[in-house]
């Protein structure tokens, strides 16, 4: 399962390792990159405390730039999301930062990370700049009876149906446009770029604007949505594994149901986790 920031420091993540020899945690790039953008040392010492005492289950996933143009339609292919690298780096880390006397060349090296990532957090920072103008706008798409649908979650017809899957499918081409991703042959169903992440990811934000408006359609919040666009991308991630480890109500709900929205699509995802006795 994707383990987020807020899932490594809970105590029961000890208990989902212990669960099964077979429970591992897969990390994004993004949230490594939360752990590192501020007092990156002492952050990850306690971040990682749990994970470093199972480490041979800890892996980390590849940047999002990095697997935009995989298709993922099988359990197999899923792994092909995994840098082995990074893991590896990743482990040795953690045994350095776990260890007395801190070894000479962490603190130089941690304060690299640091700064690593605040110029990547400046860098989304640009890109939330406009999120909430775009919640806004896209709300000029529906009716007040299909907001009030949207809102409540009562009576949603079909033709509210058809300008939700509407947008999904454009954001999704928006998406693939305005990141250079290879474009499919004309007349390419899109069913068949489901396996994606674009598409995923589209969902995902989707499935956000539907949570803001059921939630009042609060503006004014810019400095959330930072941390809102880093658990859509993790979401959208835990789709094609497991599923998501976290404490957020925003990022498992949304994990929830862009699995289930992709499924009744027909497409791949991967097996829900189910609770397995502890092994003495």
């Amino acid at each position: 399962m994707i383990a987020d920031s807020n899932a490594l420091r809970d105590p029961s993540l000890k208990d989902y390792f212990l669960r099964s020899r077979k429970n591992g945690i897969l990390l994004a790039d993004t949230t490594l990159i939360e752990m590192w953008k501020r007092s990156a040392l002492f952050t990850s010492k306690n971040s990682l405390l749990i994970a470093s005492q199972f480490l041979d289950r800890v892996f980390v996933l590849k940047k999002t730039h990095e697997v935009l143009e995989l298709d993922i339609t099988n359990e197999e292919q899923a792994n092909l999301l995994i840098d082995y690298q990074a893991t590896v780096e990743l482990r040795a880390v953690c045994h350095d930062l776990m260890t007395l006397p801190e070894p000479p060349l962490l603190r130089s090296f941690m304060a690299e990370k640091e700064e690593m990532a605040k110029h990547y957090i400046s860098e989304l920072h640009v890109q939330t700049t406009d999120l909430e103008a775009a919640l806004v706008d896209v709300t000029k798409q529906f009716k007040p009876d299909q907001i009030k649908q949207l809102r409540t979650g009562e009576g949603v017809t079909e033709q509210t149906k058809r300008i939700l899957f509407q947008l999904w499918r454009d954001t999704t081409a928006q998406f693939i446009v305005d990141n250079g991703v290879p474009h499919h042959e004309k007349g390419t169903l899109f069913k068949d770029v489901l396996g994606q992440l674009p598409a995923r990811y589209s969902l995902c934000m989707l499935i956000y604007y539907v949570l803001w408006v059921q939630k009042g359609r609060q503006t004014g919040q810019q400095h959330l949505r930072l941390n809102d666009i880093i658990d859509m991308q993790i979401a959208a991630m835990s789709t094609y594994f497991n599923g998501m480890l976290s404490r957020d109500a925003l990022a498992f709900n949304t994990s929830r149901a862009v699995r289930a929205v992709l499924a009744n699509h027909g497409a791949f995802v991967g097996k829900d986790w189910m609770i397995e006795q502890a092994q003495t």
